[in-house]
């Protein structure tokens, strides 16, 4: 014979009690679930997502094609990104540089926008007196127009160099506030 509770003045099955506590528990169970795979997808937001370049052009011969994505951050019309398409090479005290343009090109039926490095001088330099046998690697970076450009979290800058060369970036944040200027 099943045993009997009383709630509330009324004999209940020991079955019914079970069963009662067995669906709370899926329920619990359930929005459990729900709420630990929404916040896991909290945490994940903040990363970048993954913006698929299969419609710009692949490198061509002797070229590469380097992808710079930025994460989110807020007010991205107040930053602007550097680009440093350079080499290294053996220096003296001289300071040399290259000089060089970085064009804009469009991915046709895309209107996404990629840079090519356009044609590059011979490196210029300096001309001081410096001490014989002190010659060390540096980065030589190539000056001239493109290499500025606004930040942007949604679309990475995508770039087409000579193999010999490589691309660094700088991020630049403008002040809060704007400063008057003089009258002279």
């Amino acid at each position: 014979m099943a045993e009997r509770w009383y709630e509330g003045g009324e004999a209940v099955s020991l079955a019914t009690i079970v069963q009662s506590h067995e669906v709370q528990m899926k329920t619990v169970l359930r929005f459990s679930l729900l709420g630990a795979f929404l916040l896991s997808g909290h945490a994940f937001a903040a990363e970048p997502k993954k913006f698929d370049i299969s419609m710009f052009p692949a490198a061509e011969i002797n070229q590469e094609r380097v992808v710079v994505r930025l994460p989110e951050v807020e007010n991205e019309a107040d930053m602007m990104v550097e680009l440093q398409v350079g080499k290294k090479m053996l220096v003296d005290c001289n300071v040399p540089r290259f000089a060089g343009n970085l064009e804009q090109h469009s991915v046709k039926g895309w209107g996404y926008n990629y840079l090519t490095l356009g044609k590059v001088s011979d490196p210029i330099s300096t001309l001081m007196a410096c001490p014989e046998g002190q010659k060390k690697e540096s980065f030589i970076q190539i000056y001239g127009q493109g290499f500025f450009v606004n930040y942007n979290s949604k679309l990475p800058f995508v770039i087409y160099i000579p193999q010999e060369y490589e691309v660094r970036y700088r991020l630049w944040r403008a002040d809060a506030q704007a400063q008057p200027a003089m009258i002279e």
